[in-house]
């Protein structure tokens, strides 16, 4: 199922535990786990499986050195182009 709602959060202006504790409970519904810094790539692996996202070109977290980058293309990805 796509999403309809707009993700307003934004990766450059929080920590690691901010922005995944915001998909975990923005996205209550797909039973994400919390995960450390260091497991940030596997976070994102599994994002990219869930149903939510299916529809969603979800970037390979493997071609990102820090999660900000690759949570920047998620939440781009999700919310469309700004105006």
């Amino acid at each position: 199922m796509a999403i309809q709602q707009f993700f307003p959060f934004v990766p450059q202006h929080t920590d690691w535990e901010s922005w995944n504790g915001n998909v975990i409970m923005f996205y209550a519904e797909e039973g994400i786990q919390f995960r450390p810094e260091a497991e940030w790539q596997m976070m994102a692996k599994g994002m990219a499986q869930l149903p939510t996202f299916s529809s969603y070109p979800i970037p390979d977290p493997d071609l990102y050195q820090n999660w900000q980058d690759w949570a920047n293309e998620f939440t781009l990805i999700i919310n469309g182009p700004s105006k």
